[in-house]
């Protein structure tokens, strides 16, 4: 089954317009570009400045609660966004070694943000054929330039080579994301955990944890069972963050 893409000059969000269109219905594996969005949102209710020739790009897909999707969602996602990206772009010496994902939804350039995820969950009821469950998937990724954000350092990939059309990247992403679900769907779980850990930052990376308004340090020690990040905390335990903002030293 094929993906539908619409594109657009300008939106307030490419989520949002996926957003309502889940809601309202919409079929199955919708793709929609913008060349420049007005009101674009990270995590956690964070703009997000989509900048002129970038990515920005959301998707829409259906699943099955039976599935048990959502737990692997967010690192399935992010093997997309980097397999896509790698894909597309000229790297020096075909060389994917200076991107690096970072837990839970970032893309590292050099060890600085140059793409970010956004994922949307929602149900519906379809006559005859019982609740559906949607996910609308957003992605922003510096192409062409890094927007200026204060007290953030930011990446583009224009500083490394020469940037992917937006488009092709897109499709690049979208059949990443089919290759990596047909995978999860007949290997299971590990098979996303180990690809992830492949692309991510080394073990040892020392880390920053924020959350519940306290901070804390550590040195990344893996996933667990269940894709939760692990945390060897400087006071010498282990935690496993389900939640929170991380920051690579």
């Amino acid at each position: 089954m094929t993906w539908r893409f619409e594109q657009y000059e300008t939106l307030a969000s490419t989520s949002g317009l996926c957003r309502e269109r889940a809601e309202a219905g919409e079929k199955d594996r919708l793709a929609i570009i913008a060349e420049r969005q007005s009101a674009a949102r990270g995590s956690r209710g964070r703009h997000w400045d989509s900048g002129e020739g970038n990515l920005a790009f959301s998707f829409l897909f259906h699943f099955s609660e039976n599935q048990n999707l959502r737990g692997v969602l967010p690192y399935l996602v992010g093997l997309a966004l980097y397999d896509g990206l790698v894909a597309t772009a000229a790297l020096p010496e075909k060389n994917p070694s200076i991107l690096k994902l970072k837990w839970p939804n970032d893309l590292l350039l050099s060890g600085r943000k140059m793409a970010g995820i956004l994922i949307e969950t929602g149900s519906l009821t379809n006559e005859g054929e019982g609740p559906t469950s949607w996910a609308v998937i957003g992605m922003g990724a510096n192409l062409r330039m890094a927007p200026h954000v204060e007290g953030r350092e930011l990446a583009a990939l224009a500083e490394y080579c020469q940037p992917p059309e937006a488009p092709a990247c897109a499709r690049a992403i979208v059949q990443a994301f089919d290759s990596w679900m047909e995978r999860w769907q007949h290997e299971g779980p590990s098979v996303i955990w180990d690809g992830w850990m492949q692309r991510a930052h080394p073990l040892g990376t020392r880390l920053i944890l924020r959350r519940h308004g306290r901070e804390e340090t550590g040195r990344f020690a893996g996933l667990d069972a269940q894709g939760h990040l692990l945390l060897a905390l400087d006071g010498g335990t282990v935690t496993s963050v389900v939640t929170g903002d991380v920051i690579c030293e």
